[in-house]
């Protein structure tokens, strides 16, 4: 169900950028759905059941799913079910299409983790709102995760940096004085460039770190994601 928070969810909505899956196994049903989300400016993708919808859904992460509730092979509860165990297909948004909407039906709805529901036959104006409400509804969680994500990261980043610049000041001045007193030692001084090299380095990072401006990832091993320090701190990126 769309969530009331009584905060502003007014995010702007890039219709043409957004793809909705309809998800009917009548043609008719879905050629009606997609003509009314086209002409409105979505993008439109389609499946005949569950099964091909959350093949779909994998595959292509649409933006959100209109789905029919009563379908072969697997009805629209069981696709929704499976699509929120998905790591990729979880945050999706549903909404169902149903005759019924007696309180058991609309009970198992939501509790399959859809987020609404629109009646048959579909009213334009009605599954055009409820579509939007959503997607807004969506949007602004995201947002607020994206928020949460770099105070996190920016208070952990201001913690490191607190710690290690103390130190690396005093290292670096270590080796500028040690270079200085061992001046007629090449090999040492070779060794303490390469020092002061590495702790050049990690400065570098530690003011990377003081100039984090957004949450960014990137692929590490075994399907872990790490910060991605060079695109947080670039804002040109």
């Amino acid at each position: 169900m769309v969530l009331d928070t009584g905060e502003d969810m007014t995010f702007p909505i890039e219709k043409a950028d957004l793809t909705i899956l309809v998800v009917d196994d009548n043609p008719v049903n879905v050629r009606l759905a997609g003509l009314i989300l086209q002409k409105e400016g979505y993008k439109t993708v389609s499946a005949s059941d569950g099964i091909s919808c959350v093949e779909t859904a994998e595959r292509l992460v649409p933006d959100l799913i209109l789905m029919d509730i009563v379908m072969p092979e697997m009805d629209g509860l069981e696709a929704c079910k499976l699509l929120k165990k998905g790591k990729k297909t979880q945050h999706i948004p549903v909404i169902f299409i149903t005759a019924n909407t007696d309180d058991q039906t609309l009970k198992d709805a939501f509790a399959a983790g859809g987020t609404d529901y629109v009646r048959k036959p579909i009213n334009r104006e009605e599954l055009l709102a409820r579509i939007e409400a959503a997607l807004r509804e969506k949007f602004y969680i995201q947002d607020r995760i994206e928020k949460e994500k770099l105070s996190a990261l920016l208070e952990t980043a201001g913690a490191v940096c607190h710690e290690m610049n103390q130190p690396l000041q005093f290292l670096t001045w270590s080796c500028d004085t040690l270079i200085k007193d061992l001046s007629s030692d090449e090999a040492i001084i070779n060794h303490l460039r390469d020092m002061k090299a590495h702790i050049q380095r990690i400065s570098d990072i530690v003011r990377k770190l003081t100039s984090i401006t957004r949450y960014e990832t990137r692929d590490y091993v075994r399907g872990e994601s790490i910060i991605d320090i060079e695109k947080a701190s670039r804002p040109d990126l």
